[in-house]
C-alpha cells in the first residue's frame, strides 16, 4: 500500500481532455477515469458518490486539467510521491498506526471546505484511505500538515473503532484535535490552521457553554458539520469546532505533559475533555 501512484489515472485524464469534443462533460471524463470503484477501496461508495466526495473535499475541477498537468509534471521531477510515502512511513512507526492506501491529487482553491484565501492544501480520511489535494507550496513542505492531520485521523478512528454514522460530537471535536495538535508538535505553529487561533478564549468559553457542551451526545458526522464548519442559522462561528477541539488537546496536554501524541490517541474523549479546560 503506501502512495498511491495517481501519476497514471491524471496523465489518462489530462491527454483525454486536451482530444474531448466541445459537447462532452468534463466532469463525466474526470468521474470516468479518476472514480472507478475498483480503484478505491470506499466500497460502500458509487462511482458518482466517490467523484462528488473528493470534489467536496478539494479535488481540482476537471476543466483546470492544465494547471493539474503542471502540478504533476513538478511533483514529479521534485518527486514529491517519494517524498510523502517517506514522511508517511515516519508517521506510521511512530504512532504505530495502520497503512492505508494514500491518494494524491492535484488541490482546487475553493472546494466545499476550503474557502480560506490562500489555502492550497485539504484532505480528507477513513479508516480505509487518506485523500490528499495538494497545490503550490505556500511554504516549504507544507504538504505535511495535512498528511499528518489526516493519518492522525486514521489512527483515531481505527485505535477506537470509531463508526462516523455513530460517533458523538465530543469524538468528532477529539478527533479534529487530535489531528491539528499532531501537525503543531511535529512541525510547530506556523504550520498549524489559520482557525487554531481564531477566537479568543472568552469567545470559545461562551460557545462551549452555550452551544457545545448541551450537544457533546449528538451522533452522526453528519449531524456535526455545522458544529465543526459554522453556522449562521445556528449561532455557530465558522470553524468553531475545530478551534475548540485543538483547544481541548491542547489544554490536556499542557496539563500532562508527560502524555505522548501515541497514548493520547489511545483515550477516549471523556477522559481527554475531563483533563482539560473544558469540562
Amino acid at each position: 500500500m503506501g502512495v498511491v501512484d495517481t501519476h497514471r489515472v491524471l496523465n489518462e485524464f489530462i491527454k483525454e481532455s486536451r482530444k474531448k469534443r466541445l459537447f462532452q462533460s468534463s466532469y463525466d471524463l474526470q468521474k470516468e477515469i479518476l472514480c472507478q470503484t475498483s480503484d478505491h477501496p470506499l466500497k460502500e461508495l458509487s462511482k458518482d458518490d466517490i467523484h462528488s466526495l473528493l470534489l467536496s473535499y478539494g479535488l481540482f475541477k476537471p476543466e483546470a486539467w492544465r494547471r493539474a498537468q503542471e502540478l504533476v509534471t513538478q511533483w514529479k521531477i521534485e518527486g514529491l510521491f517519494q517524498k510523502i510515502d517517506q514522511e508517511y512511513q515516519r508517521l506510521k512507526r511512530e504512532w504505530q498506526g495502520p497503512e492505508v492506501p494514500l491518494y494524491v491529487y492535484p488541490f482546487n482553491e475553493g472546494g466545499l471546505f476550503h474557502r480560506r484565501e490562500h489555502e492550497n492544501k485539504g484532505g480528507v480520511a477513513f479508516k480505509e484511505a487518506i485523500y490528499l489535494f495538494y497545490g503550490k507550496p505556500v511554504k516549504k513542505d507544507d504538504w505535511k500538515a495535512v498528511l499528518a492531520h489526516e493519518y492522525n485521523h486514521v489512527c483515531r478512528l481505527t485505535e477506537k473503532g470509531i463508526n462516523l454514522n455513530h460517533v458523538s460530537l465530543l469524538e468528532s471535536l477529539v478527533i479534529e484535535g487530535l489531528g491539528e495538535y499532531a501537525v503543531y508538535t511535529l512541525y510547530g505553529g506556523a504550520y498549524t490552521a489559520p482557525w487554531t487561533k481564531q477566537y479568543k478564549d472568552e469567545k470559545l468559553e461562551e460557545l462551549w457553554k452555550s452551544k457545545f457542551r448541551p450537544s457533546l451526545k449528538n451522533r452522526g458526522q453528519k449531524n456535526h458539520l455545522d458544529f465543526l464548519y459554522g453556522s449562521n442559522r445556528k449561532g455557530l462561528p465558522k470553524w468553531s469546532g475545530y478551534q475548540l477541539g485543538y483547544k481541548i488537546i491542547e489544554s490536556y496536554h499542557n496539563a500532562h505533559p508527560e502524555e505522548s501524541l501515541r497514548t493520547m490517541l489511545k483515550k477516549d474523549g471523556k477522559t481527554l475533555l475531563n483533563g482539560s479546560s473544558f469540562p
